[in-house]
């Protein structure tokens, strides 16, 4: 005989339990490290929640400082942060995790939520390994 909410109970206990996870870019924080492309940091923290390329500099524009400091990657965002990131594009929320990339394509900082502790991101778990690049036969 089966029971009505016993499949309920299950899908709600496999929900607890996936939440229990901590999130790939949490764990693997520590990993980041300037000088990383864009293809090695989505290989450590997977693909980003969102993200953010600054437009070109109008030339006619009034010289004005801003806060961009080039592309953007957050990972965590919220529907709070994509509200924020709606009304101000180009800074950078502070709940989210950061990580940005300079003029030649590399890390050039990052950053972790504000909320986080230092203890979320201390034992990283292991990611695939790249595949081996291929090694060129000697001539001969």
């Amino acid at each position: 005989m089966k029971r009505p909410g016993a499949g309920m109970a299950l899908a709600a206990a496999a929900l607890v339990l996936a939440g229990c996870e901590s999130p790939r870019y949490e764990t693997n924080w520590n990993r980041i490290h300037a000088g990383m492309t864009r293809a090695e940091v989505e290989s450590v923290l997977g693909q980003p929640s969102s993200t953010y390329v600054p437009p070109p500099p109008d030339p006619n524009a009034e010289r004005r400082r801003s806060s961009a400091r080039g592309e953007r990657w957050q990972y965590g965002d919220t529907l709070s942060s994509f509200g924020t990131r709606a009304m101000f594009p180009d800074e950078a929320d502070e709940r989210a995790w950061c990580v940005f990339f300079g003029p030649d394509g590399t890390v050039n900082g990052f950053r972790p939520a504000s909320w986080a502790t230092n203890a979320r991101s201390k034992d990283p778990v292991d990611v695939p390994a790249q595949p081996p690049a291929a090694v060129p036969a000697p001539a001969r």
